[in-house]
């Protein structure tokens, strides 16, 4: 179809059944009509410029050894950028329920959004426990980072999960949006459990952006 026709249709006032909203966009998107996603953009002063800080304070206070270095790096990395998507996410969901309805092209960039935050604090998360030679979770713990873990594994093998039919019927995608949060056919996370992930990576992050005090810091943070 021309995108010209396509952008009429979109803005025009048409109510498509809610078979053709589930099919087409995404599993459960035509009840998918609010969401109290906790607003974490001031929550951690410091989470955009984790990543300038760490450079500054090892250049001239004091840095880790070289593989501590590269964790303690990336798991900034990581950490800075899970909060920004998670606030880029909480901006496009809340514009596709504001503005314009079950708009496909909102949807998906909301999706994308949480996609780039569930791989980014995963990935945050797997680096300190390889830094530290620990696990993220226990096998059925069922922990918000297990969950978090199996979230973005869907997400990222989507094509294993249409090939062995481990989505719905039909579904389009195999993580979707609903009103309490994220949803899988066998994983969930609220939006709130979303931000704690976030204030338990802050809380690590605040201390490894500056190696020189890092480590009486997480000693501290222990007990």
């Amino acid at each position: 179809m021309d995108c010209r026709v396509l952008k009429r249709l979109l803005k025009m006032s048409i109510n498509f059944s809610t078979y053709i909203l589930d099919r087409h966009i995404a599993p459960g998107v035509s009840t998918f009509i609010q969401a109290d996603i906790p607003d974490m953009s001031t929550w951690a002063k410091e989470s955009p410029y984790w990543i300038a800080n760490f450079f500054l304070n090892s250049a001239f206070t004091g840095s880790f050894a070289p593989q501590m270095n590269a964790y303690a790096y990336n798991f900034l990395r990581r950490a800075q950028y899970a909060f920004s998507e998670y606030n880029l996410a909480r901006q496009s969901t809340y514009d596709f329920l504001c503005k314009d309805g079950a708009a496909p092209m909102r949807y998906a960039e909301a999706l994308f959004h949480w996609e780039c935050f569930l791989g980014q604090a995963w990935h945050a998360f797997a680096l300190l426990a390889a830094a530290w030679e620990g696990t993220v979770f226990r096998k059925n713990d069922g922990s918000v980072e297990e969950r978090l873990n199996a979230l973005y594994n869907q997400m990222k093998h989507v094509e294993s999960r249409i090939e062995n039919g481990q989505m719905l019927a039909n579904a389009t995608v195999p993580v979707w949006l609903e009103n309490e949060g994220l949803r899988s056919t066998d994983t969930t996370m609220t939006y709130a459990e979303a931000a704690e992930i976030l204030k338990e990576l802050a809380k690590y992050a605040d201390i490894l952006m500056n190696p020189k005090t890092a480590k009486t810091a997480l000693q501290e943070l222990d007990g």
